[in-house]
């Protein structure tokens, strides 16, 4: 049976013969512009992924510095503590004066009698009072004392007292430490 049917429409469209030669620079073209942006989207693509790994390390490392820094807070505000001690501890021990050579003078004069009194003033002076038994005891610190002087231990001795009470003997010496 022949068909009923009648196709009105033209299937295919007649071209002018110029844009015929420009349809197949036409393809050519969007082959290419197709190329291009099909590989510009891949190396965006690429980009975005390669930019969004190093965010994200950069940020990983951001996390593990804060907690770094946060964990050495307080060894930083001991260190820091510290330090300003140590400026005045510097200043104490600059302006500080060492006992030991006062002590180790006043332990050769008074030899093994009893120290009643001991008592450092400015400009390296001492003061003593020594209790001895006998007057040999007495002459012996003193000649001690003497001797230390002529060897440059001691300056400026003096016998500031010296009193009898039945047979206790009691000698108040000053001097000044040479350092």
């Amino acid at each position: 049976m022949p068909s009923q049917n009648i196709n009105l429409f033209q299937t295919k469209t007649t071209l002018q013969p110029f844009f015929g030669s420009i349809e197949e620079y036409i393809r050519i073209a969007s082959i290419i512009v197709l190329t291009i942006v099909f590989s510009g989207t891949v190396m965006a693509g690429i980009a975005f992924l390669v930019f969004g790994q190093k965010r994200d390390s950069m940020e990983k490392e951001k996390q593990q510095l804060i907690q770094q820094v946060k964990d050495n807070v307080a060894k930083e505000s001991l260190l820091v503590m510290v330090r300003k001690r140590l400026v005045s501890v510097d200043t104490i021990m600059g302006t500080q004066v060492s006992f030991a050579p006062f002590i180790t003078t006043t332990m050769k004069i008074i030899q093994s009698f009893p120290l009643s009194s001991f008592s450092m003033g400015q400009k390296n002076s001492v003061s003593i009072s020594v209790h001895v038994a006998t007057l040999e005891e007495a002459v012996a610190v003193l000649s001690t004392l003497m001797e230390m002087e002529q060897q440059k231990e001691i300056g400026n001795p003096v016998l500031q007292s010296f009193s009898m009470d039945g047979n206790k003997i009691q000698i108040g010496l000053s001097y000044t430490v040479i350092l």
